[in-house]
């Protein structure tokens, strides 16, 4: 999923059979610490969100039946018309002046040039994550986490998506991937449902064990020695890797985590279940937790160069409808 709590979230979303106008401005008041960025109670939930600049960010999700994008553009936050129907959307990812989305159903979206595009998946699984190191070169992940089989591991060449087989594993059980990112093309990185992580070299996808036996949701990194993969159900859990070993940490009694960013080698900004925020130092694998009154789930994370922290969320746990989501941000110190 993109990726909730088993076996809430994305047994929610995987057995339901998971025009533009303005949202709000952004709220000009605050200036520390967290606060809305703008009022989403009403658009569905949020799962992702994605920056180019501090001027130009999405974010992305809906409803079960239909998909939603939401764009910044330095003013305020307003739902784009992409002219395609569409279910939920669950991750958003961008390179150049690319924008690729996947969603449930094996929903694959492509903006270039300002038109949106619907592309062809050989499959009918949820899509949670998808990561590229060019527009040409990419990598979804998914999956059911129900059945044998069901994770899903695709790759675009430039001309079409393809299914890839997922290559001999240890563990068992393994049937959703989550998420997928890497820092190039031959260094990239899968995490998925059992702790499960996929390493691909260029020219083969391998199992790694990070010590990890809950979920692991999302992952993110500054480089090759400094990744983390975050997640967990009722207990947070982070995952580091330093380059040459994996070490697994239970960050209790935090709970599980579903997001993680970073623009700062070892720290790490973390959100997760009933709205939970931090910055995860992998120094002293430890969370230093912030606040916003809120029991949503906070899903997606991400942040600009020039400084400003995007965090999205919902009500995962249901029940829906109504499906309500929260759009959250705050200034970035310089540290972090």
């Amino acid at each position: 999923m993109s990726c909730f709590r088993l076996p809430t979230l994305v047994h929610l979303i995987s057995l339901v059979t998971l025009g533009a106008g303005c949202s709000s401005e952004t709220d000009p008041t605050p200036t520390q610490g967290w606060h809305r960025s703008f009022d989403a109670s009403e658009v569905g939930w949020l799962l992702s969100t994605w920056s180019a600049s501090a001027s130009d960010s999405y974010a992305v999700g809906g409803t079960e039946s239909e998909g939603r994008v939401e764009h910044f553009d330095g003013k305020g936050w307003q739902r784009l018309d992409i002219g395609l129907s569409v279910p939920l959307l669950n991750w958003v990812h961008g390179i150049g002046d690319t924008l690729v989305v996947v969603g449930n159903a094996g929903t694959v979206l492509r903006r270039q040039g300002g038109t949106w595009n619907s592309e062809t998946a050989p499959t009918t699984q949820n899509l949670w994550g998808v990561w590229g190191a060019s527009a040409d070169d990419l990598w979804s992940v998914g999956g059911s986490g129900k059945n044998d089989g069901d994770a899903t591991l695709l790759h675009y060449d430039g001309m079409s998506w393809q299914s890839v087989a997922l290559p001999a594993m240890q563990k068992s059980g393994v049937n959703a991937l989550f998420k997928v990112w890497g820092t190039s093309a031959s260094n990239v990185y899968a995490v998925g449902q059992k702790g499960a992580v996929l390493h691909y070299d260029g020219s083969e996808w391998k199992e790694e064990l990070a010590g990890a036996s809950d979920d692991l949701i999302a992952l993110w990194g500054t480089g090759p020695k400094d990744i983390v993969a975050v997640g967990g159900r009722a207990i947070g859990i982070a995952s580091v890797w330093d380059g040459s070993s994996w070490k697994t940490e239970s960050l209790a009694p935090l709970p599980g985590l579903n997001g993680v960013w970073s623009r700062r080698p070892g720290v790490f900004h973390v959100v997760g279940v009933g709205g939970t925020l931090g910055v995860f130092d992998t120094a002293s694998l430890s969370v230093r937790e912030q606040s916003f009154d809120t029991e949503l789930d906070v899903h997606g994370v991400f942040g600009t160069d020039s400084g400003r922290l995007n965090a999205v969320g919902g009500n995962f746990a249901g029940p829906v409808p109504p499906y309500q989501g929260i759009a959250l941000e705050r200034k970035l110190g310089n540290d972090e």
